[in-house]
């Protein structure tokens, strides 16, 4: 009698060890995950989105692509829901309207909000076909489009960096890349919802330079300018770029030039013809000769 009551209370021990080690492990389980809480604002306005929408997360993998099952799937005005910790993306639809947005769960509480009508655009420069994307900073300006005036946009923001990333309004933008003295437009149609990705040709090549006075080279600094050949309706030449030193090597992009070289009281120019990717190299004679191209002062 006494093993069986022996046996009976260890049973009972065990068993309320199991159960307690269950309870441990869902308590764990459930601790692990974080409360996500996402709502939806219209981008034109500002304001919240009360009507239902139908919501997507995706869980992303260490590559940063969202996987094919769902990790939640529902239609409301707000969505909340419980995630393990790790990247996930949700994607949002409302009235014919798209947009996502990518967050990252851990142990604390999630909130985020997801605007509608704004377009995303991400952009990269190459030099020239066939080369890799600049890793170096790039100047991008981004300015509202105004038909017939290329320099009127407003700025509406910048960013300095090898690629830049925008979230905007829909509608037309000019992208400015300034990159190595050279600078570069894109015109770019938005459409709300939608994400872009756009890689700027810059169509560069490179000009190298050298002044001579008779046979000899000047070693030197001497002040170059690069103007257009053609000149504008007043005669004058645009300034494209400017230098000083013996022997300049000038980024510019794929066109027609006039390069002016001054040393003391000599002068020169020679005409350039830049293609993209490839170096073109210029020979200056200085002199004393009158008509001097007039360069268009800013």
């Amino acid at each position: 009698m006494r093993t069986f009551t022996r046996v009976a209370i260890f049973l009972l021990a065990a068993g309320m060890s199991a159960a307690a080690f269950l309870i441990s492990s869902n308590d764990v389980m459930a601790a692990a995950e974080a409360e996500v809480t996402i709502n939806a604002a219209n981008g034109l306005d500002g304001k919240e989105i009360t009507e239902p929408v139908s919501w997507t997360i995706l869980k992303l993998d260490k590559n940063g692509k969202p996987g094919n099952t769902p990790a939640v799937q529902e239609a409301a005005a707000v969505l909340k829901t419980k995630l393990k910790p790790g990247q996930y993306q949700v994607l949002g639809q409302t009235k014919g309207m798209a947009a996502k947005q990518t967050f990252t769960v851990g142990k604390e509480p999630v909130v985020r909000t997801v605007t509608f009508g704004m377009a995303e655009i991400s952009i990269k420069m190459i030099t020239s076909k066939g080369r890799k994307p600049v890793k170096e900073p790039i100047q991008w300006d981004m300015l509202t489009y105004v038909k017939g005036q290329p320099k009127g946009g407003q700025l509406v923001h910048t960013v300095k960096a090898p690629t830049a990333t925008f979230n905007v309004p829909a509608g037309g933008y000019v992208v400015r890349a300034t990159y190595n003295g050279t600078t570069a437009d894109l015109v770019v149609p938005l459409k709300a919802g939608q994400s872009y990705e756009y890689t700027l040709n810059l169509y560069a090549g490179f000009a190298e330079a050298a002044a001579y006075n008779g046979k000899k080279k000047v070693v030197n600094d001497v002040t170059w300018q690069v103007v257009r050949a053609k000149a504008n309706e007043k005669g004058e030449h645009e300034l494209v770029a400017e230098h000083t030193g013996p022997e300049p090597k000038i980024m510019l992009r794929e066109g027609k030039y006039l390069v002016i070289a001054r040393y003391g009281e000599t002068w020169g120019k020679e005409h350039l013809n830049v293609m993209a990717g490839e170096l073109s190299k210029v020979k200056i004679t200085l002199g004393k000769d009158v008509g001097m191209p007039v360069v268009a002062s800013n």
